[in-house]
């Protein structure tokens, strides 16, 4: 999410270790692992409500029928098919 490596994440701990000090940063880190589930749990709740509101004008279909549509296969399917109807073999 940030791009942290184990190497910025151990500089950060030993920070917090300095100036929060020993006694106080298992409930600092309580608070801070209660702050990121809040977080993304409000973000999976925003991300499921678009995708119902989305859901709902129809946006999938319209989608998915305007891929069909400009799909090479799908024109190329259509042409052979066209040409199909009109061949006469005799």
């Amino acid at each position: 999410m940030f791009d942290l490596g184990w190497s910025e994440l151990l500089v950060i701990g030993i920070v917090a270790l300095i100036v929060i000090g020993p006694k106080d940063l298992p409930g600092m880190f309580r608070q801070l692992g209660k702050y990121t589930a809040k977080i993304r749990r409000m973000a999976r709740d925003f991300q499921r409500a678009m995708e119902d509101a989305a859901d709902e004008a129809g946006v999938k279909e319209t989608a998915s029928s305007l891929k069909k549509m400009t799909s090479a296969k799908e024109m190329g399917l259509d042409a052979v098919k066209d040409a199909a109807k009109g061949w006469d073999p005799t």
